[in-house]
C-alpha cells in the first residue's frame, strides 16, 4: 500500500510518504506562506520520483490551527486525492503521538487568539479523552485540571508550571508522527469522503460576549 499525508496546522508543515519498499519524511518551517512552503516540499518529492496518483491512501491533519494553512493543505491532499481513501486527522492527535505510550495522559495546549488555547486530552494509547475545543487560558486549565496524571505539550503548554521541561519539539507535530497516526487510523478503517478544517477560532464578537459577562 502507498500512503501520503501532510500536516500544515502550525508554521512547521510535514509530510510523509510510505510504500513497501520506502518511507520519506519532510519538514519545512520557512518564513513563507505555506502555499509556497508545500511547494518546496512537493518538489522535493518528485525527486524521489514518487507518483501520486499511485497513492492509494491520502491522510490530511484538519486542525485546530491557521484556518489559511489548513486550507493550504487540505486543498493539496483533496487536488491529489481524487477517487482515492481519505482519512482525516486532528492536528492536536498527531502532536500527542509525540508522548504516546508514555503511560500517562496527554493534554495538548496550542496558542489561538490572544488570551486563548486550542486543547484536546488523549490517553498513551490515543484515544480521545476530550475532543478538540477552544477556551480561554483560566477556563482551559480548569477544564483539563482532573487529569493528574498527564504531560502537557504543545506552543501553549508555557502557561502551566507542570509542564516541566520537555523539549521543545514536542509541541508540533513530526512526519514520523503523522505516519504513526495515519497508519492507525488506516487500521481501524477511519476513511471519510468529506474533508474540512477543524475551525475553532472564537470570533471578536464571541469573545467581546464574554469579556462583558465577565465584567472585563
Amino acid at each position: 500500500m502507498k500512503i501520503f499525508a501532510i500536516d500544515s496546522s502550525t508554521e512547521k508543515i510535514v509530510m510523509v510518504y510510505k510504500d513497501d519498499e520506502k518511507t520519506i519524511t519532510l519538514s519545512y518551517k520557512g518564513k513563507d506562506k505555506h502555499g509556497r512552503n508545500i511547494g518546496v516540499l512537493s518538489k522535493k518529492l518528485k525527486d524521489f520520483n514518487i507518483n501520486f496518483n499511485e497513492v492509494d491512501v491520502f491522510g490530511v491533519g484538519i486542525g485546530p490551527g491557521s484556518i489559511t494553512g489548513l486550507r493550504v493543505g487540505i486543498s493539496f491532499v483533496l487536488g491529489l486525492g481524487i477517487d482515492k481513501r481519505k482519512v482525516a486527522i486532528p492536528s492536536t492527535k498527531i502532536i500527542a503521538a509525540n508522548m504516546a505510550f508514555s503511560g500517562k495522559n496527554i493534554v495538548v495546549a496550542r496558542k489561538a487568539r490572544q488570551g486563548y488555547l486550542y486543547g484536546a486530552v488523549y490517553d498513551e494509547n490515543l484515544n480521545t479523552l476530550i475532543n478538540p475545543f477552544i477556551e480561554t487560558i483560566e477556563n482551559f486549565k480548569r477544564i483539563v485540571s482532573k487529569f493528574s496524571n498527564c504531560i502537557i505539550i504543545g506552543d501553549g503548554a508555557d502557561f502551566f508550571e507542570e509542564r516541566g521541561f520537555l523539549d521543545t519539539i514536542f509541541n508540533y507535530p513530526s512526519p514520523e508522527r503523522l505516519l504513526f497516526v495515519l497508519q492507525k487510523e488506516i487500521q481501524n478503517g477511519n476513511f471519510t469522503e468529506k474533508i474540512q478544517p477543524l475551525y475553532l477560532q472564537k470570533s471578536i464578537a464571541e469573545i467581546n460576549f464574554e469579556k462583558r459577562r465577565r465584567g472585563e
